[in-house]
């Protein structure tokens, strides 16, 4: 029942950092929202880092400090494609397409030789499917259908976070406290001189306190979801933690009076209940 809560948890602190970057990102701008959040992130994850793990030590861990700074790359264009997204299209839509980066990296884990069953190949089938008809609104533009707004850049992101699991799992010689605080060290070397080169960090007063909860919660996100694992099993851990698209629909419906179309009602449940099997394959 514990690991139900926290892993929930942690699917509902990633949903609502989401919800409240795209309200920074829509007054704002993508990049300068990213800087926001990893600067909130590092300034606690980092020193936390050093303190308990201190700096890595032997040849296998500087090569999983490797993998975990590569990985750092991956989400710094991840988040900014997902901000991206959000800028354009609704909470619901993006957050249920972007949670396709399990199913992103389970075809990587497949090239790499995991072995298909039927279940995971369901899982996937769905999760194609799903993201298909999700990812076209009303109307037709050519003669085709048209794109929902966001799509793109939602799909980009699934991928890059995807990569970003795929280069964690190489980087098990370090603890998750390590990694996170690698990658998002990271990822903020990059995301910093790119904002200041073009337009610069700052925000409006208003904006800064969501700006600044959004860090905290993406945070907490990946410290319930740490914590969920921990408790096990592995499965109802990942199960829940990966329901922050459901939290995203919810939000979006309830909050931001978004209204999918019946087809997209529809692509967004198969995409999260393929997503939810991909979980329980873990």
């Amino acid at each position: 029942m514990l690991t139900i809560l926290v892993g929930l948890s942690s699917a509902f602190s990633y949903a609502t950092s989401d919800m409240l970057s795209q309200r920074v990102t829509r007054a704002a701008r993508a990049l300068t929202q990213v800087v926001w959040v990893l600067v909130t992130g590092a300034l606690i994850i980092v020193p936390v880092a050093l303190l308990v793990d201190g700096l890595p030590s032997g040849g296998a861990q500087w090569r999983a400090a490797g993998a975990a700074a590569l990985a750092g790359a991956a989400y710094f264009g991840a988040f900014l494609c997902l901000l991206r997204g959000l800028l354009h299209g609704d909470l619901g839509l993006i957050s249920a397409l972007n949670a396709l980066q399990g199913a992103y990296a389970t075809v990587a884990f497949v090239l790499l030789g995991q072995r298909v069953t039927p279940v995971l190949g369901l899982a996937l089938a769905l999760c194609v499917f799903g993201a298909v008809l999700a990812s076209f609104g009303g109307g037709t533009k050519g003669g085709e259908p048209k794109a929902a707004r966001g799509v793109p850049w939602a799909l980009a992101s699934g991928l890059l976070f995807g990569c970003v699991g795929v280069l964690y799992s190489f980087s098990h010689d370090i603890s998750w406290l390590s990694q996170a605080a690698i990658s998002r060290s990271v990822s903020l070397a990059i995301a910093l001189p790119a904002a200041l080169l073009t337009g610069g960090i700052a925000l409006p007063g208003r904006l800064r306190a969501p700006a600044v909860s959004a860090g905290a919660l993406e945070l907490c996100g990946l410290v319930f979801f740490t914590l969920a694992l921990a408790m096990g099993p592995l499965t109802v851990a990942a199960v829940t933690a990966t329901q922050f698209g459901t939290f995203a629909v919810i939000l979006g419906v309830a909050l931001l009076h978004e209204r999918p179309r019946r087809h997209q009602w529809v692509g967004i449940g198969c995409t999260l209940a393929g997503v939810t099997m991909l979980a329980l394959t873990a």
